[in-house]
């Protein structure tokens, strides 16, 4: 099994003048990443606690990764996009030594020491010692949604970051020198399939921005200006691209290999995906955060798709043992299972536990095996998956009963397709509301300041009273039933 470190350092030496990221016109090599990565190392080398990087899709924010493992303190990867006040609760939590802010925009902090790209390349190299990462070293902390408010940083050990991106590279045919895709936000663990296994197998990584997604022809123009190899996104990323001209084999030869995770790969995207690219490996995989992003693969075939309505998830990598409770929810046991939630040992012990001395995690999905495949059925709790973030509905709904207008509310996942199309908040106000649309938009722009953009309702019911079960609680199951058709 390869070593991420190890392997950076050796492609640094055989393939120094190789891009590693790039990222439009920024890039850097594999010996830049290295040298770069080593001094923010000895600069944070003193530090027990995690790093927080901050950015959106700059290289630099992988330089701070790698720097982070070679420190052995670790990493937590921010994105732009998230709200201040998420920051600030992440920072308040974690009381990190030092922030690195790879953006031109001014980072404040009364807990951090703030390093800053200019800083970073201003410090003089060394060629002192750094400790390394160990195995059970925590490489990464990634905060995702929580049911109480507050968001949970799930920890994954070095090892278990490992094993992950070396059995990527088997998916991809330990295929050396591609050109990977990465659509995902770095705060969004779905990145990690595309940056370290390109790492370990000497690949370049190019990174797409908010920008080129809310603007599909420069996805168009990077296409046709880039020779992809592997493609790693959400699949709906992929039914905004499957609209763009040319995305096909003939435009595109190169593409060889297609990875998705995050959420539910539908039919139709899957077999025009297939019948674009027909020489093309597709793989759907599946896994929660709290289980190192991935813990199951199939390859999408046309036989596949012809045998099945739904597609299955597949079949447990090396390592990885998958289990039903009597309540048929999926209990996933290896070393791919987090250490648990940083500083929450409460929420730690619902969901993580030991299984014959192994670790094992309740992931709240309920599934069947049949026919030599895992399917994923739904969730068993109001955890939901859309557009390939994670989230818990009654964060959202914490954050909406927090404003003044609302008595009680209710997020209701709407699905099509089989998926979830987009989000409505079911609300009980206080008072009569006599403008619903300017009602809709100012909770909108109050829930701006708290949520990222992709957990806030689209729409708005604003009702007078929510249904009461028989035990005086919000009937979830009612609402869903009325509004979430």
């Amino acid at each position: 099994m390869k070593d991420i470190l190890q392997s950076i350092a050796h492609f640094s030496t055989t393939q120094p003048c190789t891009n590693a990221i790039q990222h439009e016109d920024e890039t850097l090599t594999y010996q830049a990443l290295d040298e770069q990565s080593t001094r923010l190392a000895h600069m944070i080398q003193q530090s027990t606690k995690p790093i927080l990087v901050y950015g959106h899709m700059s290289p630099y924010m992988i330089v701070g990764m790698i720097g982070a493992l070679k420190a052995n303190c670790g990493y937590i990867p921010v994105d732009t996009s998230i709200p201040e006040q998420r920051i600030q609760s992440i920072i308040s939590k974690i009381e990190p030594d030092y922030i690195f802010n790879t953006t031109d925009e001014t980072f404040t902090s009364d807990i951090a020491e703030l390093i800053t790209i200019d800083q970073l390349e201003d410090s003089s190299p060394t060629k002192a010692e750094l400790q390394g990462v160990q195995g059970d070293s925590i490489a990464y902390t990634i905060f995702t949604s929580g049911s109480t408010g507050e968001p949970k940083g799930v920890q994954i050990y070095y090892d278990s970051l490992v094993e992950f991106a070396n059995w990527v590279v088997t998916l991809n045919e330990n295929k050396e020198g591609q050109h990977w895709l990465n659509q995902a936000p770095l705060s969004f663990d779905l990145s990690v399939m595309a940056i370290y296994p390109a790492l370990l197998s000497g690949g370049t990584i190019q990174l797409i921005d908010k920008t080129m997604i809310n603007k599909p022809m420069l996805l168009h123009e990077l296409f046709q200006r880039e020779d992809i190899n592997v493609w790693v996104s959400t699949p709906s990323f992929m039914e905004l691209c499957l609209m763009l001209p040319n995305l096909d084999e003939t435009s595109q030869p190169s593409m060889q290999t297609f990875l998705f995770c995050g959420e539910i790969l539908g039919h139709k995207t899957a077999t025009m995906l297939v019948n674009k690219f027909p020489n093309a490996k597709v793989w759907n995989t599946y896994g929660p955060t709290e289980a190192t992003v991935a813990v199951t693969s199939v390859l999408v075939t046309d036989e596949l798709l012809a045998n099945n309505e739904v597609i299955p998830v597949g079949v447990p990598r090396p390592g990885t043992e998958l289990s039903l409770t009597e309540d048929n929810e999926l209990v996933i046991t290896g070393q791919s299972v987090s250490a648990g939630y940083v500083k929450d040992p409460e929420r730690s012990a619902k969901v993580f536990f030991e299984q014959d001395g192994r670790r094992a995690y309740y992931s709240g999905d309920s599934a069947v095996y049949r026919d030599g495949n895992w399917y994923i059925q739904g969730r068993v709790d109001n955890q939901i998956k859309f557009n390939g973030y994670r989230m818990e509905l009654e964060e959202i709904e914490a954050k909406l009963k927090k404003q003044t207008e609302v008595r009680e509310a209710i997020v209701v996942p709407i699905y099509r397709r089989g998926k979830v199309g987009h989000l409505l908040g079911v609300v009980a106000t206080a008072a009569p509301v006599d403008d619903e649309k300017q009602a809709t938009h100012d909770l909108k722009v109050r829930l701006k300041s708290e949520l990222p953009d992709y957990m806030i309702p689209r729409k708005f019911e604003f009702v007078e009273q929510l249904p009461l079960t028989n035990n005086g609680k919000l009937d979830r199951k009612k609402v869903n039933e009325v509004y979430g058709s």
